[in-house]
């Protein structure tokens, strides 16, 4: 998402982050990462049970996820991130919210490698924006 950011602000849109972690922590995430994103804590989760996001362990370490990370870390070379302890087990999502608070899309994640693919929420942004939608 932080390649096309640009592009995803061209729709008038923003990404924003939101974390059960301490910020101390989810900070250092931001930096790791270079995520430009604006950063909203939630330490209850009370956005996380609105939005009827799961916690597994077995989904978050289950199969699908160990072979993503070991191609990351094994085939790709990539570095992965620490969670310093947070819960892992937490299930996210991507969601689109209108300006007047219209949940638009939803995805929560199954496990930590389901996310939407960028282009896919990019559509949803114009679909949105030519029905007169505004953010």
């Amino acid at each position: 998402m932080r390649n096309r950011y640009n592009d995803i602000q061209a729709h008038q849109a923003e990404v924003v982050v939101v974390s059960f972690g301490t910020e101390f922590w989810v900070r250092v995430w931001l930096e790791q990462t270079q995520a430009p994103f604006p950063l909203l804590l939630d330490p209850e989760r009370a956005g996380y049970k609105a939005y009827g996001l799961q916690r597994s362990m077995a989904r978050a370490w289950g199969l699908r996820s160990s072979w993503y990370y070991f191609k990351a870390v094994v085939l790709r070379r990539q570095r992965l991130h620490s969670s310093h302890g947070e819960d892992t087990g937490q299930m996210g999502g991507d969601f689109i919210i209108d300006r007047h608070g219209i949940l638009r899309f939803t995805h929560p994640s199954q496990d930590p490698t389901d996310r939407p693919p960028v282009e896919q929420l990019l559509a949803e942004l114009a679909r949105l924006q030519d029905g007169a939608t505004h953010f």
